[in-house]
């Protein structure tokens, strides 16, 4: 059984995307404090920016939550498809010498993993409300892809800023 017929009441729906929003913020913050320590402040604040952005989402999902009873489930008992949430960035994709276009190149491949797990959802759930919100989320992310879109045609992406390394790391032989 898929995780979008598993997915078969508003409570449950409402309780993972909650927790899809707040796990994305907390990583991009996570990811701002390494640009941060690295001395690279600019793809810091792009992060730190994600992250505002991301909590806006969660509490905009909490507001329509009003009055309902979201779900606890324990993090380990959440049934995403890798290890966390589609929308959290995987911290190997992170060199300190990134610019903002990088930055913005993870942060869409997160709005895009987020659309087509609310887009699965709205195809799969066996509840008509919850496919019909989880219709209107996939077209939010989609929205989003749009801005980054935008985005990142003023802060292109270029390998240029990653070839030189001023301080490699030491690997010993």
């Amino acid at each position: 059984m898929s995780l979008a017929e598993k997915i078969s009441d508003l409570d449950t729906f409402l309780t993972y995307s909650v927790v899809l929003e707040e796990e994305a913020a907390d990583r991009h913050d996570e990811l701002a404090d390494m640009m941060e320590v690295h001395n690279n402040p600019e793809v810091a604040a792009t992060f730190r920016k994600l992250a505002h952005y991301s909590r806006l989402h969660a509490r905009e999902i909490r507001d329509r939550s009003s009055g309902r009873s979201l779900r606890v489930i324990a993090p380990w008992d959440f049934e995403w498809e890798g290890m966390e949430g589609p929308e959290t960035g995987d911290i190997s994709d992170v060199n300190y010498l990134m610019s903002t276009g990088h930055a913005l190149k993870i942060a869409m491949g997160n709005e895009q993993r987020a659309h087509d797990f609310y887009f699965e959802i709205s195809k799969g759930s066996p509840d008509p409300a919850v496919r019909a919100l989880a219709a209107e989320f996939a077209e939010e992310e989609k929205e989003h892809l749009e801005l980054l879109e935008k985005w990142l045609e003023k802060h292109p992406e270029s390998d240029e800023d990653m070839r030189w390394d001023p301080d490699p790391a030491h690997m010993p032989e």
